[in-house]
């Protein structure tokens, strides 16, 4: 599962990224590292915001289906 499909409210854990180079440094260095647990805050057709180690963030729909969670 993805997590842009997970509903607004629910907790999961991040098992898995699909993405490479400066964008992959860059979300390791927001926090969204395997095995993270993550907060979906709110979602809409462009993507979503998410609570992560305490901080907001806002990711778009083509990085929130290249997270893999559970």
């Amino acid at each position: 599962m993805t997590l842009h499909q997970i509903e607004k409210g629910c907790t999961c854990k991040i098992v898995s990224c699909n993405i490479t180079g400066k964008t992959r440094a860059k979300l390791d260095s927001l926090g969204l590292v395997k095995g993270e647990s993550i907060t979906v805050l709110s979602s809409n057709f462009a993507g979503l915001i998410v609570e992560v180690k305490g901080s907001r963030l806002a990711l778009g729909k083509q990085i929130a289906d290249a997270l893999e969670v559970i």
